[in-house]
C-alpha cells in the first residue's frame, strides 16, 4: 500500500511533493504600488471578477517566506531547500461581488513543490531564479548602507530560462502604521483562479477544475512596516504577457514583515457548477 498527500506516493508516504496544510509562514513582504494601463490590467480579470472603481493601480509583492508545515506543533528537521522559498506575485485590484478583492495575476517562484503548491491553490506560479542583493548589519563598518534597515536598497530580479522577467527596488526610509497601506490591505484577501485543463482523449469538452477561490489564513500578525521608495520594470521574456502593463507610475514602496498560518482555501465561484 501507498501513502502520501500528493504524488509520487510511497510505502511509507515520505516522497509527496508537499506536506498537508496547514503550513506556517514568516518573512518581510515587499510591496511595489504602481500604475498602469488601466485597460490592460482589466483584461487580465476573468468574470465575474470586475474592475475597481478606480481601475489602473496594481501591486508587484515579493517575499522570502521561512514555512513549515504545522504538524502539532512539531518542527520536523528538514533539507534547508523545504525550509524557505522566494516567491513575486503580480496582484490586480477588483470586484468580486461587489467587494474589493485582488486577483493573483501571475506568480514565479524558486521551488518546485512550491510550483506545485501554488496551482492548488490557484496561484499558478512558474519556476525561476530570483536574486537579490546582498544586506548585513554589520555593512556599516565597511561604509556601505545595505544594513537592512532604513536607507538599505532592496534589489530583487526574476528571470526564466536565461530572460529577465522583472527587475525592482525598494528602498525603506520611514516607519508607518497598518492604517497606512489600507489603499492595499483594503483588497484582501487575495483570489486565485484555479484551472486544471482538460487532457482527457478524446476530450470531454470541459476542465477538470476551473474556480475562484481564497485563501484561508489565521494567526496573522505583523511587525514594524516601512515606507520608501521603489522602482519597477518588466523586461520581454517570451514566455510572459507582461509588456502590456508596464508601469507608467511607481508609487512608493513598503517593506511588511508578517507571519501567518495557512489553512487551506474556500471557493467563492465555480465556473463548473450547473447553472
Amino acid at each position: 500500500m501507498t501513502r502520501g498527500y500528493t504524488r509520487p506516493f510511497s510505502p511509507q508516504g515520505n516522497a509527496s511533493i508537499i506536506e498537508p496544510l496547514p503550513w506556517r509562514f514568516a518573512g518581510d513582504l515587499h510591496v511595489v504600488h504602481f500604475r498602469a494601463d488601466p485597460n490592460a490590467l482589466n483584461a487580465l480579470l476573468p468574470p465575474p471578477l470586475a474592475p475597481p472603481e478606480h481601475p489602473g493601480d496594481a501591486f508587484l509583492w515579493s517575499v522570502r517566506f521561512m514555512t513549515s508545515p504545522d504538524e502539532d506543533g512539531v518542527e520536523r528537521d528538514r533539507h534547508p531547500a523545504r525550509s524557505n522559498y522566494t516567491v513575486a506575485v503580480i496582484g490586480v485590484p477588483c470586484l468580486h461581488n461587489g467587494n474589493k478583492t485582488m486577483l493573483s495575476a501571475f506568480q514565479w517562484c524558486d521551488r518546485d513543490w512550491l510550483v506545485v503548491m501554488s496551482w492548488f491553490l490557484g496561484a499558478c506560479s512558474k519556476q525561476a531564479e530570483i536574486e537579490e542583493s546582498g544586506t548585513h548589519p554589520l555593512a556599516h563598518v565597511s561604509g556601505s548602507p545595505q544594513t537592512g534597515g532604513m536607507g538599505t536598497t532592496f534589489n530583487r530580479s526574476v528571470s526564466r530560462n536565461g530572460q529577465e522577467v522583472l527587475r525592482y527596488s525598494v528602498t525603506p526610509s520611514t516607519p508607518v502604521s497598518l492604517d497606512d497601506l489600507a489603499f492595499y490591505t483594503d483588497n484582501l484577501p487575495l483570489t486565485c483562479e484555479r484551472h486544471f485543463p482538460d487532457v482527457h482523449y478524446p476530450p470531454r469538452g470541459k476542465p477538470d477544475v476551473h474556480d475562484l477561490c481564497q485563501m484561508l489564513m489565521s494567526d496573522t500578525q505583523f511587525g514594524e512596516i516601512r515606507k520608501g521608495t521603489a522602482t519597477l520594470s518588466f523586461g520581454s521574456a517570451d514566455n510572459e504577457d507582461l509588456l502590456p502593463i508596464q508601469p507608467s507610475e511607481v508609487l512608493g514602496g513598503y517593506i511588511l514583515p508578517m507571519g501567518f498560518k495557512l489553512r487551506g482555501i474556500r471557493v467563492t465561484h465555480d465556473y463548473l457548477a450547473p447553472d
